[in-house]
C-alpha cells in the first residue's frame, strides 16, 4: 500500500508541469460555458437541453481519454519507459497507480462539468434544472462508463503509440453517438466505450420517469454485463501488462 500511495504522489508531481492539469479544468469550464450559451437561445425543452448535454458529454469521453493517456504515457517515453518498468516489483502496480490517478482526476472533471452546467442552468437561464441527487447520478453514470476507457486507453498508447489511442478514440466516440439510436438496443452493454453516453441516456429517462423498479432492474441487469466484462478487461490487460518489456518511440 506504501509504495501504492508513493507512486500515486510520483505521478501528480510528473504531471504537474504538463497541460493535463490545465485540460482538466478547461474542458469542463468550456463544455458548461458553450452550451450555457447555446441553450440560452435554442428552443429544445429542458428535458432535450439536459438529456443532450450529458450525452455529449458522453460520447466526447472516449476521445478525451485518449488524449489523456497519450499526454501521461509520453511521460513515460521521454525516458523510454525505465521509470515505469523499474519502480515497482509487480507491473500491474504501476499501470494500476496510473489509471487510479486518472480515473481520480476524471471524475473530478466531470463533476466540475455536470455541476457547472446545473448551477448556470438555474442562475443563468433561470430553469429548474434537476435535483441535486439527480445531478450525482449523472456524474456517476459518467464517471463508471469511463473507467474502462482508461484501461483500453493506457494498454493502446503502451502497446502501440498515441497515435493509434487517439484513432481508437474518434471511432469509439462515434460508435457511442451511434449507440444512442436504436442500433445500440441490446448490445451497447458489450461496448465499453458507449456506456457512459447510452447509459446516461437510459438512467435519465428512467429517474425522469419516476422508474424506481425500472432503475433497480437497469443497475442489476446492465450493471452486472458491465461489470463482469470489466473484470475480464482487467484481467487480460493485467496479463498483458505482466509480460511487458516496454515499446520503442516512433511517432
Amino acid at each position: 500500500m506504501k509504495v501504492m500511495i508513493q507512486g500515486i504522489r510520483a505521478e501528480f508531481l510528473k504531471m504537474r508541469h504538463t497541460f493535463l492539469y490545465a485540460f482538466h479544468v478547461a474542458i469542463p469550464l468550456l463544455a458548461s460555458s458553450v452550451f450555457l450559451l447555446y441553450y440560452r437561445f435554442s428552443g429544445w425543452s429542458e428535458q432535450a437541453q439536459i438529456a443532450g448535454y450529458m450525452e455529449i458529454i458522453g460520447m466526447a469521453l472516449p476521445f478525451l481519454v485518449s488524449i489523456i493517456c497519450a499526454g501521461n504515457i509520453g511521460l513515460e517515453e521521454q525516458n523510454h519507459f525505465q521509470v515505469f518498468l523499474g519502480s515497482y516489483e509487480n507491473k500491474w502496480k504501476g499501470l494500476a497507480v496510473k489509471w487510479l490517478v486518472l480515473v481520480g482526476m476524471c471524475l473530478m472533471a466531470i463533476a466540475g462539468a455536470v455541476i457547472l452546467f446545473g448551477m448556470g442552468y438555474h442562475m443563468l437561464l433561470g430553469k429548474e434544472g434537476l435535483s441535486i441527487s439527480r445531478y450525482l447520478w449523472m456524474i456517476l453514470a459518467l464517471f463508471l462508463g469511463s473507467m474502462p476507457l482508461y484501461l483500453e486507453h493506457l494498454f493502446f498508447n503502451l502497446r502501440f503509440s498515441r497515435t493509434v489511442s487517439q484513432c481508437i478514440g474518434v471511432a469509439q466516440s462515434l460508435l457511442s453517438g451511434l449507440f444512442l439510436t436504436g442500433l445500440g438496443d441490446g448490445r451497447w452493454q458489450f461496448f465499453p466505450c458507449t456506456w457512459s453516453a447510452r447509459g446516461t441516456m437510459l438512467l435519465y429517462g428512467r429517474i425522469e420517469q419516476n422508474e424506481t423498479g425500472g432503475l433497480l432492474f437497469y443497475l442489476k441487469h446492465e450493471g452486472t454485463i458491465c461489470s463482469l466484462l470489466f473484470i475480464f478487461l482487467c484481467v487480460i490487460i493485467g496479463i498483458w501488462i505482466y509480460y511487458y518489456e516496454g515499446r520503442q518511440y516512433n511517432d
